[in-house]
């Protein structure tokens, strides 16, 4: 059986998906401190960024922002 090890070229090749998932929550989490959300507690938003990698904060980002009136 193969063994998966972590290994300079795994890394390498992840590098730019966990960037982008770091900079999404941090992004997202700035967002919920500062603007405010919609429709859930600012708690449960930023837990739903933190802990459903990259679908919790384009989640947020379509449905759990602060709509800024027209």
């Amino acid at each position: 059986m193969n063994d998966i090890a972590l290994t300079k070229e795994l890394v390498l090749m992840l590098a730019p998906l966990i960037a982008l998932q770091l900079g999404m929550a941090i992004y997202c989490a700035v967002k919920i401190f500062t603007e405010g959300v919609e429709n859930l507690n600012k708690w449960i938003w930023l837990g739903i960024c933190l802990f459903l990698n990259l679908l919790g904060p384009i989640l947020f980002l379509i449905i759990g922002r602060r709509k800024v009136p027209s």
